[in-house]
């Protein structure tokens, strides 16, 4: 509504309000009787509020601070990029958010994500994915776009009363103590930083961090997590390596009880699964039936980033990387993880995804898309 009125108007909203020494102070009410917008009708009480809050004259009633002036001085702009050096060693992956949480008390408060974006940006820091050379081939491309294409016109609701349930497995990776720094700066797949540093050998994503011998002392945590089109959220620790028997083993124990809770009403389920082959073996595809469970069909292979499930699980690794411990063991790794994937802050939001990820990847042509 303040929008509607001239620049003009709104001075005569302020005078009426505030008259010169000796003038009769007007109400608003009897203001908006008044003056009126451009479009000839009289205001609300509430617009002529707002226009005189934000009227300006010789400076002294301006709303925020005076043109060409920044929220931050120089020096707590150098704590802003000291604190930016300090949580991104050369290559590790960093956000607005860990800066922020690395600002001492003061200024955390004073300022907000947005003001670290732009001072980062003054300065040359731009967020950027690091350079990698992943790749799709043409007949899987192909398979996911006529998939797309045969789904493109499902709604969010349609989705969520074909598909109950989301669903996948994840690997998380146990690093010993002398190699979690190592870790740190390269599993990112994307940084703040400058189109100078974008090549360097540090801000690449290598296909292998570590050498072979290094690589045999790491340890392997995976986990089956599943999210239903309710809001609600499983997470299991499961053992390696995964065959078709402990699958059949996790659909009676876990996630058959889970769908029962979760949808008290239903009798039978439909869950997106990913193509892994135990998860189709006759003794899985038993216990499935057990349960009344069946597989949405025909879901393309090497799509992962056509599953809602898998939101999940790069907010998991930063919060649970965050939390971890330099002395930690495996075993408490393994709760930490578990702990992450069930602190998801939305997965009730997973589902309204599904009509934008297939149109992304009609507009890919079946390539891998970015959600």
């Amino acid at each position: 509504m303040v929008a509607q009125m001239t620049d003009a108007v709104r001075a005569q909203c302020y005078a009426m309000r505030f008259p010169p020494k000796g003038g009769v102070k007007m109400g608003y009410s009897d203001i908006a009787s008044v003056v009126k917008k451009k479009d000839g009708t009289h205001p609300t009480e509430s617009s002529v509020r707002e226009a005189v809050k934000a009227f300006t004259t010789k400076g002294k009633n301006k709303a925020g601070r005076p043109k060409g002036s920044f929220k931050t001085s120089k020096e707590e702009d150098k704590q802003i990029m000291t604190a930016f050096h300090k949580v991104r060693p050369p290559g590790a992956g960093v956000t607005a958010r860990k800066v922020h949480k690395a600002l001492p008390k003061k200024l955390k408060k004073k300022i907000g994500k947005r003001t670290i974006i732009r001072r980062l940006a003054k300065k040359g820091y731009c967020p950027q994915d690091k350079v990698n050379k992943a790749m799709q081939s043409e007949p899987n491309r192909k398979k996911r776009l006529a998939f797309c294409n045969s789904h493109k016109d499902k709604t969010v609701q349609e989705w969520k009363g074909a598909v109950q349930a989301v669903s996948d497995f994840k690997d998380f990776t146990f690093y010993p103590k002398d190699l979690k720094p190592r870790h740190k700066q390269l599993r990112a797949p994307w940084t703040y930083m400058k189109e100078s540093e974008k090549m360097k050998p540090e801000f690449l994503r290598p296909k292998r961090w570590f050498a072979k011998k290094d690589y045999s002392r790491t340890k392997k945590q995976k986990v089956w997590g599943m999210t239903t089109s309710t809001g609600k959220l499983q997470a299991v620790k499961v053992e390696m390596p995964m065959d078709a028997e402990k699958f059949a083993e996790l659909v009676r124990t876990k996630i058959g009880p889970f769908l029962k809770r979760s949808f008290p009403r239903r009798h039978a389920y439909q869950v997106l699964m990913d193509g892994e082959k135990f998860m189709h073996a006759p003794v899985a595809k038993r216990a499935l039936a057990e349960w009344n469970i069946t597989a949405f069909p025909r879901w393309p292979a090497y799509s992962a980033d056509l599953n809602p499930q898998e939101n999940v699980w790069p907010w998991a690794e930063e919060a649970m990387r965050e939390e971890e411990k330099a002395n930690d063991t495996f075993e408490v790794f393994g709760d930490r993880v578990v702990d992450a994937i069930k602190k998801y802050p939305s997965p009730i939001k997973l589902f309204g995804g599904m009509p934008k990820r297939m149109q992304m990847c009609i507009d890919q042509k079946g390539g891998a898309i970015k959600m």
